[in-house]
């Protein structure tokens, strides 16, 4: 044994051996630790998305959900669920086939993918019948905050309804919802239960052609969890044979969304 090769009493080891094999131990070790910091690395803290590149599922006429699978890079889905229940007396109906279709067709001259919103008509009382959808964000099934928030509300237009105040399709929100900007030779009110969006009475014509942006709201909210968005029709102008499907479109949604395990 020479200089270098100090024994270790009771073991039977040089001091040599031990280091050598402390020495291969390090890398197992050194990766070990590495792992989990590469993993943390990928997942990302915001995402600015649109509806039209998610996964669309209707579940029945009143039910729906878009879906962006693994978001932030960290296995959580993010979801933007509908669902609509029956608004104020039955004068309007919720149609079973057409309501939350995921529709690309023309409308307020362009053709993007937006939810219809379909309402059938049972008579011509003017009492605020429709629908109320809710419209609630989450991160893998728990609740969260959106920013920046923009979409379209297409083709409210209608026979002018004879309490003087506009056409038959009205759509208001739930306060802190967001604002709206459009044509105002079209389109009036301030999208409030008070004050709905609602063709305006000098409307250039009754309905609004699929080329027309006229019966477009542009609207945009700052910050958003869930908001509702209800739609209604009156159609107490039009003759008493006359009761048509009413129809406008929503979307598509556009929004940066924050991965709150980046704000822990």
């Amino acid at each position: 044994m020479n200089e270098n090769e100090v024994a270790v009493p009771g073991r039977g080891m040089s001091r040599r051996t031990i280091v050598k094999g402390a020495a291969w131990s390090l890398p197992v070790i050194a990766a070990a630790v590495a792992t989990p910091l590469a993993a943390a690395s990928t997942t990302n803290c915001t995402a600015t998305v649109s509806t039209s590149t998610a996964t669309y599922t209707r579940l029945s006429a009143t039910s729906s959900v878009f879906t962006w699978t693994d978001l932030f890079g960290d296995g959580k889905d993010f979801t933007l669920t509908l669902n609509a229940v029956p608004n104020g007396a039955a004068n309007m109906t919720i149609n079973t086939t057409n309501n939350f279709v995921l529709d690309s067709s023309t409308q307020g001259n362009e053709s993007l993918p937006s939810v219809r919103l379909s309402l059938d008509t049972v008579n011509l009382n003017n009492i605020g019948g429709g629908e109320r959808v809710t419209f609630s964000f989450a991160l893998d099934g728990a609740p969260t905050i959106v920013e920046n928030l923009t979409y379209k509300i297409k083709d409210i237009d209608g026979f002018q309804a004879v309490d003087a105040l506009g056409g038959a399709e009205r759509v208001y929100l739930s306060a802190g919802a967001g604002t709206g900007v459009y044509n105002s030779d079209w389109i009036r009110g301030q999208g409030t239960a008070a004050n709905p969006w609602r063709p305006f009475t000098g409307a250039p014509n009754v309905e609004v052609i699929p080329t027309n942006t006229g019966g477009n709201i542009a609207v945009t909210a700052a910050t958003v969890g869930a908001f509702d968005l209800t739609f209604v029709a009156n159609n107490s102008g039009r003759a008493g044979t006359d009761r048509p499907n009413q129809n406008i479109w929503v979307g598509p949604f556009s929004f940066t969304a924050v991965n709150p395990a980046c704000l822990a």
